[in-house]
């Protein structure tokens, strides 16, 4: 397996992408002052996701996931593209209000500085779980506990300070535990690809993978819809309807009113009910059709909580969208290329 194309180390790669975003924000930013975000969320949700997975199943002791796991590992290098991104759309940060009138915790250096670490953090912890997975080290398990803990913080960052304050002072409780259910949903999906395209070199290296995995994203799917209720749920039950004008500002929108409904279908109806089919979970092509039709929702979730709160432009969404992509393709078209077939 190679971690990347000779031609182009990660490091060459990821300073590259970063300098062509910091360029297109820079011709876009007199029409869009947040559209970097979003493929910064999408991204840093796919990545860290895909980490994560592979450190649950070393807690978890599981064998299922034993012949993709080292594949799933070599993403690890891209999370050090996410810490210089964020501080690239740290130029934007005067767009958030609270920075009108800052507070102790709600002020833009400090809140440059938390994030930057926030994001540093599981590319660090990541490295280290990485070499420990490999050599089957000891220390495996606490490694992987650390990863899912620096996750978890990362994520939770992501929700409530990057996304969440544009609103502030409305507070969902359930945000972040969102934000990293669907950064391991993001993984799961690209998971889908990475082992699908295997499993036509080598169907019995990976065929069994790419079961466990599409199972894995009709669960996914149905832990999504769970927590996506149970925030109507507490608001309820709770009896604590400021929690609704997050909700019913965006309804107001006839666009994004359609775009919370294609959210719906994506992340939720669509994967469920197609995969409950022995015949569609068995047939790679459509497996794969579904897992693009997460990772669209995903992207399309968060321009639902960005389009009414700041100025967005589709070519200052959609060029760093694509170029932060760059490296997940290029590893993945390097990984397919260098497997021997078995079939």
């Amino acid at each position: 397996m190679k971690m990347m194309s000779k031609k182009m180390p990660v490091v060459v790669q990821i300073i590259l992408i970063a300098l062509v975003v910091f360029i297109m924000d820079f011709i876009f930013t007199s029409q869009s002052n947040i559209s970097i975000l979003v493929g910064l969320l999408f991204w840093a949700g796919v990545g860290q996701g895909l980490i994560a997975m592979s450190a649950a199943a070393d807690l978890a002791q599981g064998k299922w996931i034993k012949s993709i796991k080292p594949y799933m590992q070599e993403y690890y290098p891209l999370l050090a593209m996410f810490p210089i991104i964020f501080i690239i759309f740290s130029i934007h940060a005067p767009a958030y209000r609270w920075s009108w009138e800052p507070g102790t915790w709600l002020n833009l250096p400090f809140f440059i500085i938390r994030n930057t670490i926030a994001y540093l953090l599981p590319f660090i912890v990541a490295h280290f779980y990485v070499m420990a997975s490999r050599k089957s080290s000891n220390k495996t398990q606490l490694a992987a506990v650390l990863y899912i803990v620096s996750f978890v913080v990362c994520q939770s960052f992501m929700a409530y300070d990057q996304v969440m304050s544009f609103e502030y002072p409305w507070i969902n409780t359930l945000f972040g535990a969102f934000f990293f259910i669907e950064a391991m949903y993001a993984g799961i999906a690209f998971s889908i690809f990475l082992t699908g395209l295997l499993s036509w070199k080598d169907s019995s290296g990976f065929k069994s993978s790419f079961q466990d995995f599409t199972l894995m994203l009709m669960g996914f799917a149905l832990m999504w819809a769970g927590l996506f209720y149970s925030q109507y749920l507490v608001i309820w039950y709770g009896n604590i309807p400021e929690e609704v004008s997050y909700i019913a500002t965006r309804m107001e929108d006839p666009m994004i009113e359609k775009m919370g409904i294609f959210t719906l279908l994506t992340l939720f109806l669509i994967p469920f009910l197609l995969l409950v089919s022995r015949k569609i979970k068995s047939t790679v092509p459509v497996v794969f059709g579904i897992a693009f039709l997460v990772l669209a929702g995903l992207v399309v979730e968060r321009l639902i909580y960005l389009i009414p709160v700041g100025d967005l432009s589709v070519m200052g969404v959609i060029m760093p969208l694509v170029l932060m992509g760059i490296p997940f393709l290029a590893l993945l078209r390097s990984q397919y290329s260098s497997t021997n077939g078995k079939n």
